[in-house]
Order: structure tokens, then C-alpha cells, then sequence
């Protein structure tokens, strides 16, 4: 019995066939899958549960990947599967090929060959048409929402990430714990260098050189100081009068 399918996956091929390429990843979207393990051959093993008509199957398999040609976008795979309950089985070789249908659109053509024993060879073509139709436009959705939601987690990650940095701290520069020079001594000093170069203009200039500098640096400092000084008394005067009223 043939089979074939055509659906169109809203996913660039790459990803598709990355994808479709990880056996468990692409199980895992079979409808009735309930679990596979790569053997030591290279094969899979797995379990099914699946129904046609009024019986339910449980059947257990393997799995072997006979081709991969990414060149070609084409794999081809072959599955022996049995349910010895019912006494019935099938054999199954499935050709993949991916055909791109744009730069996120890929559409899977999936061809398949199908031959059934004991029971259920004994359903007629139409039932088994159906029940396979309806399986693999099941995966088709699975695989396809299955790589959607990853597009957009990744896609939130991404926003997350720059939203992270735009509200980024902004950098705090260290500020310094010295204490600002007083104003008011700023003040006393500028005022009392004023006097002290208007009294070195009136005061007579001394002969010696030497005597003139020093007497120039002594007069400066020490109004220069009391200047200072003055300007200080004031200020704890004004804060002494402000404490009484």
C-alpha cells in the first residue's frame, strides 16, 4: 500500500531538516509515540500506540535511517514494528524531501510504502488510507508548532536581552569624601591679600632687595591669615545670634 503527503511547514529548511534529522526530536511529534532510544547498532527502538478501526495496537519496533543526502534535502527511513497481542504488524519505508517554499516556508512531501500482517492486513485500504492521512497531517502540525514555539522563545530571549541593556544602571561616578574649602574662608583669604598689597604699595620700599621680599612675604601671610581669621569669627558669630534668636 502507497502513500503520500504534502504539507507546508512555516520554518526555513535548514531548521526543518535539523530538525527532522534528530530521530527523538522528530518522534517525538509521531501521534502515539511513547518512547525511543538509539541502540547501539546505530538503530531505534520504539513503542507506539495507535488505533485502527476498533483495535488498539501497542506496537514495538526499530527504526533505521538508510539515507540522509542533505544535497538532495532527502532521507529515507525504514521501521518493523509488531503487536504481539493482536498478532499484526507492519513494515514501513518513508522518503522525506524538503522543498523550499521560500526563505521560512518549507514544504515536506512525504512518500510512503506500507505493507500490513496478520490482523491488520485484514482492514480494508480505505480505513488504513484514513487512519495514515490523519497521522501524518498530526505530525505535520506537531512539527511545525513544535519549531514555531522555539522560534519565538528564542525571539523573547532575544527582546529580554536588549530590553536588559537599554535599562541597564547607569555607572554611578565615586564622589570624593574630602570637604569642600568654606566659602568664607575663600572670602577672608581673597580679602586680606587685597590689604596686604595695598599696604606693601604705601609702606616705603627698603634698600636691601632681601629685606623687601621678606617683609613683602611676612605682610601678606599674616594678613592674608588674619583675614581668615576674621572671617571665621564672623561666621560663628551670625550662628551664635541665629541660635539665641
Amino acid at each position: 500500500m502507497n502513500f503520500e503527503h504534502h504539507c507546508i511547514i512555516p520554518v526555513a529548511r535548514e531548521t526543518l531538516w535539523r530538525f527532522l534529522m534528530d530521530v527523538p526530536q522528530m518522534a517525538s511529534c509521531v501521534p502515539g509515540v511513547e518512547s525511543i532510544t538509539v541502540r547501539d547498532d546505530g538503530q531505534y527502538a520504539g513503542r507506539m500506540r495507535v488505533k485502527v478501526g476498533p483495535i488498539r495496537l501497542t506496537l514495538q519496533g526499530v527504526l533505521t535511517i538508510q539515507e540522509q543526502d542533505q544535497r538532495q534535502w532527502r532521507a529515507i527511513a525504514r521501521a518493523e514494528a509488531n503487536d504481539r497481542r493482536v498478532g499484526g504488524g507492519v513494515h514501513l519505508t518513508t522518503r522525506m524531501t524538503l522543498i523550499e517554499n521560500g526563505p521560512t516556508a518549507t514544504e515536506l512531501a512525504i512518500q510512503a510504502q506500507a505493507r500490513l500482517l496478520g490482523k491488520l492486513g485484514e482492514f480494508g485500504q480505505p480505513v488504513i488510507r484514513k487512519q495514515a492521512d490523519a497521522m501524518i497531517a498530526e505530525f505535520a502540525r506537531n512539527v511545525a508548532d513544535r519549531l514555531l514555539s522555539a522560534v519565538v522563545a528564542l525571539r523573547d530571549e532575544d527582546e529580554q536581552a536588549e530590553h536588559s541593556v537599554s535599562r541597564s544602571p547607569e555607572v554611578q561616578h565615586p564622589v570624593s569624601s574630602a570637604k569642600p574649602f568654606p566659602a568664607r574662608l575663600l572670602s577672608g583669604a581673597a580679602a586680606g591679600f587685597a590689604l596686604a598689597i595695598l599696604l606693601l604699595t604705601i609702606l616705603p620700599t627698603p634698600a636691601s632687595p632681601l629685606l623687601m621680599w621678606m617683609r613683602r612675604g611676612i605682610i601678606t601671610a599674616g594678613v592674608v591669615a588674619l583675614g581668615v581669621l576674621v572671617a571665621t569669627g564672623v561666621r560663628l558669630l551670625w550662628k551664635r545670634n541665629e541660635q539665641v534668636l
